[in-house]
């Protein structure tokens, strides 16, 4: 079928492949790293809280970093986890300048003692998962969003314009890189 006038090429197929899964309501599936597993994020918490005292956004933005910005908490998850580890007097507020700071307790860190080799393990994985090379990536495209989604209501309609052509000339570029 390929060579024949109006056919498509196997490039063609593999970008039009490529295209439609990313348009697809399921196209994400699992990610190509470890994931937390339910009950993990209480560690993670506690392991953030073991470099001093924090409040939640701190927490979050660390944990951030450390996910090279592949993964960020929400505070849907960091608050509540942090009143569940309170509760269990893993944590302890340590003042409130505004905002709550929280501080690791003795409890705490016997139960970070408890599953260091687990947490490690998850860093590990992690990092060696998603290599510095895709890291590098993933960053620069949260970056980008980030420019660009304050901006959407105050662009005008010539940046709207070029920021367009900008996009579908990158998304063809991308997919030129991996259908070859």
């Amino acid at each position: 079928m390929d060579g024949q006038p109006g056919a498509p090429n196997s490039a063609s197929l593999k970008y039009n492949a490529i295209y439609r899964d990313c348009v697809s309501s399921k196209s994400l599936g699992a990610l190509p790293f470890p994931s937390i597993g339910k009950g993990q994020f209480r560690f993670l918490v506690l392991r953030m809280l073991e470099e001093g005292p924090m409040h939640g956004y701190q927490i979050m933005k660390l944990l951030e970093a450390r996910f090279h910005g592949v993964y960020t908490p929400s505070p849907g998850s960091v608050y509540p986890t942090l009143r569940s580890l309170l509760r269990e007097r893993c944590v302890a507020v340590a003042g409130t300048e505004g905002r709550t700071v929280y501080r690791i307790t003795g409890a705490g860190r016997l139960l970070i003692r408890r599953r260091e080799k687990e947490i490690d393990r998850r860093f590990r994985a992690f990092e060696a998962a998603l290599g510095p090379e895709r890291a590098a990536l993933v960053r620069e495209l949260r970056l980008l969003a980030k420019v660009l989604a304050p901006s959407l209501r105050t662009i005008t309609p010539d940046q709207a314009k070029r920021l367009y052509k900008a996009v579908l000339d990158m998304r063809g570029r991308v997919m030129k890189i991996l259908t070859t």
